[in-house]
């Protein structure tokens, strides 16, 4: 919140008295417009709002869903009555020149168009399925802009185009959402939402590490919001409500990380992104001298600060949205006693800072909410923590929690210095690696510990330029590298203090158990127990991803991702752990399928839940040809059409003739069953060629397996009566077809035989 909020007035405008409907601004925030009743759009430089641009022009009304009005440094867009050249119009609003652009398809209707931050605009034909991306500021002086790609995007029932210039695409077909780079033409992350709920709007985080969806069930009314890991794909955390939510934003990424929503009654609430739990009011954050923020408006974020652009009062106003002391505001004013997930770069920061330091006589470290103690002797450590309860007005002890491992002798130069966070965590550089402590559920708990050394810690000697190498390789992103989990691997036995707690065994558990480090650290933790061949912790961690997924019975799609952690690597674990496999898939009802071919399957051979496409440029036949395809487009849905008519008509020639053709034609496939549609069960590759995928494509990890030992496991869960799976709504109502894992050279009576048993088995589990 500024003291001296930008202020760009209106008197002089001819549209003062008129009312503003929409405001937009450029992507790097150097311009902002504003489309008024009638149609009329003005726009001004943010830097010099005296100079006003009046009446660029009129925008047509738009039909529900399209999106025009857009604005670059450069160049506006808004859209208009025509249809030629094209429905829309770029202006250069620096000499009031149009763009003229030249579509390789000859197209002239679009139905989303975004400026993005480097320059170049990107639009979106929802008709075709396709889009173009133009490079229109660049400096050759053409008559006409060429098209730089066009691209095939496949069905999608709605889209949207972030500011770096990724495509994100809801399927409804399968509930997904994927977000793909349209320059690289590679995915950048794939989610699941829960089926009948629909996207209403969807946020990025401006490092677009983080995915926010706000979905509506329109029979229950019901809204989640959800927040995924576009690193990992996995569903961070969930929030139901029965409120209308109109508008969502992600907030102080730098400072203290919040997501903003926005009901319907204009109710203003905080939640940490990272939980969604405990919704906080934050109705003064959009009061300026007590008058409420009246729409429209919009909330911008950059690498420096958040804004706010709104009106009151005839005048347009550009402001700082966030004090400057932000934690100290959510702590003192809006008593948020949420978790903050403080941005690694501080937290680097600061542990480059104090490993050179010595710890003095200080014993005290008071944050905003915490006020952290050492009381330190000869023999032993203690951490205190005291928390400030805003109720009672007053400080109150917690139960400390000794630190010293038993085999260190001197607990005098056990931790060589110290530093609250402003998170209100604590971290320590200690004899033997950096911890960091915070207290959660009325416990000091280990929070994160690195190390250099994979060994026993008895034989570990603390030396700071190798920490400081480590430190090196550290990349700051949102979340703080994953923990030594090797080094803690091999301690876990360590005793600390008198009371002989495991605190490496506890902070394990904690990781396997706990839904933030599960979420932002489960896939890393696999990997290092599979190198680890350690079969109990595997089974640990893949049975909580499980229950995670199954709780209560409360099935949520959106919670599928958990399964990643498993299924990424299917390869080893069904070659080196081949009784853990098979347990989770027998847990979640999936059947891989054999060497049978269904003739007449109607199921897909990848997966029951529909078709997953990879987006693809458009190659220079298809530019060719691109007219004729669209005719041909028209003319398949006529003649289909026609041809089901025709058949509806005349059912006894259809059964005469066109049935035995299509049965002679009829191309058998092997089938896939799944139950659910599993994460990474279809491959996206990162870096997509075209020819490499036509001659040698990239397999899903389920082909790598063709151990009989799966078969076999699978086959002795179901006929022991200990299948878990087959649960709505992981099972098919359609589920026809039961096939076994595969083996290598079955004769026709083994896969009969074994069929038949299992469609036996499968039959009485579920009709008990």
């Amino acid at each position: 919140m500024s003291d001296n909020p930008l202020v760009i007035t209106m008197e002089d405008t001819p549209d003062k008295n008129k009312k503003i409907l929409e405001i937009v601004c450029s992507p790097n925030l150097k311009y902002v417009a504003a489309l008024y009743e009638g149609g009329n759009i003005n726009l001004w430089p943010i830097e010099q709002p005296e100079k006003i641009i009046n009446n660029i022009g009129k925008i047509h009304k738009t039909k529900n869903g399209e999106k025009f009005f857009a604005i670059s440094d450069k160049y506006i867009s808004f859209s208009l009555y025509r249809d030629k050249p094209y429905n829309f119009k770029i202006l250069d609003f620096e000499n009031e020149k149009e763009v003229l652009l030249k579509f390789p398809d000859w197209q002239n209707e679009i139905d989303y168009l975004s400026f993005i931050d480097n320059g170049n605009v990107i639009m979106v034909n929802a008709k075709y399925y396709r889009a173009y991306v133009f490079s229109i500021d660049d400096n050759i002086n053409w008559a006409c802009k060429l098209c730089k790609s066009m691209i095939e995007l496949k069905y999608f029932k709605k889209i949207y185009i972030t500011l770096k210039g990724k495509l994100i695409i809801f399927n409804d077909t399968i509930y997904e959402i994927t977000m793909w780079d349209v320059e690289k033409l590679s995915i950048k992350t794939r989610v699941l939402i829960d089926w009948d709920f629909t996207p209403e709007s969807i946020e990025i985080s401006d490092d677009e590490e983080l995915l926010i969806i706000c979905a509506k069930n329109e029979k229950t009314k019901d809204t989640n919001l959800y927040i995924f890991s576009t690193q990992t794909g996995i569903n961070l955390s969930f929030f139901t409500t029965k409120l209308a939510i109109n508008r969502i934003h992600l907030i102080a990424s730098r400072k203290g990380e919040r997501l903003l929503y926005i009901t319907s009654e204009n109710d203003y609430n905080l939640m940490d992104p990272y939980s969604l739990k405990y919704p906080k009011d934050a109705s003064e954050l959009f009061e300026r001298n007590e008058i409420p923020i009246q729409e429209p408006y919009i909330i911008r974020s950059d690498e420096r600060s958040d804004k706010i652009i709104y009106t009151i009062d005839g005048k347009v106003l550009i402001e700082e949205l966030l004090p400057d002391n932000w934690i100290k505001y959510l702590r003192k004013e809006l008593k948020d006693t949420n978790r903050i997930t403080s941005p690694s770069k501080n937290t680097i920061d600061i542990i480059n800072k104090i490993i050179d330091e010595h710890i003095t006589d200080k014993k005290e470290f008071q944050g905003e909410l915490l006020k952290w103690g050492l009381e330190i002797n000869d023999k032993s450590v203690q951490l205190t923590v005291t928390e400030y309860n805003y109720r009672k007005k007053k400080w109150i002890l917690k139960n400390p929690l000794e630190i010293h491992p038993s085999f260190y002798p001197d607990g005098k130069n056990y931790i060589l210095s110290c530093e609250v966070l402003e998170n209100d965590d604590f971290i320590t550089i200690t004899r033997i690696g950096v911890i960091i402590w915070t207290y959660r559920d009325s416990e000091i708990k280990m929070h994160y510990y690195w190390n250099y050394w994979n060994n026993r810690l008895e034989g570990f000697e603390f030396e700071r330029i190798k920490f400081k190498s480590l430190l090196k390789d550290w990349i700051p992103r949102r979340i703080l590298p994953a923990s030594s989990y090797k080094t803690i691997h091999n301690n876990l036995d360590i005793k600390f203090g008198k009371a002989e707690k495991q605190l490496f065994k506890i902070f394990l558990e904690d990781n396997i158990k706990e839904k933030f480090y599960l979420n932002c650290y489960g896939k890393i933790l696999m990997k290092r127990f599979i190198e680890l061949n350690d079969d109990k912790w595997i089974r640990s961690l893949g049975q909580n991803c499980i229950e995670k997924c199954m709780k209560e019975n409360n099935h949520l799609i959106s919670k599928i991702s958990l399964f990643s952690i498993i299924f990424e690597n299917f390869k080893e674990l069904s070659e080196n752990h081949p009784a853990f496999i098979a347990s989770a898939l027998s847990a979640i009802g999936f059947v891989v399928c054999s060497k049978i071919v269904v003739t007449n399957s109607n199921s897909s051979h990848l997966s029951s839940h529909g078709k997953y496409c990879h987006l693809s440029k458009t190659s220079f036949i298809d530019v060719l040809t691109s007219n004729l395809w669209i005719h041909w487009i028209s003319f398949q849905k006529r003649f289909r059409i026609s041809f089901e008519t025709f058949q509806k008509n005349h059912r006894d020639l259809s059964d005469l003739i066109i049935k035995p053709i299509v049965d002679f034609f009829s191309v058998g496939h092997s089938s896939t069953i799944l139950a659910i549609p599993l994460p990474n069960f279809v491959s996206y590759p990162q870096d997509y060629n075209f020819w490499k995928e036509l001659v040698l494509p990239a397999s899903n990890p389920f082909t790598y397996s063709n151990k009989v030992e799966l078969r076999e496991h699978v086959i002795d869960i179901v006929q022991n009566n200990n299948w878990s799976g087959y649960k709505k709504p992981y099972i098919s109502k359609n589920l026809k077809e039961v096939l076994q894992l595969p083996e290598e050279e079955p004769s026709n009576t083994e896969i009969a035989a074994d069929i038949r048993k299992l469609k036996e088995s499968i039959c009485k589990i579920t009709k008990k």
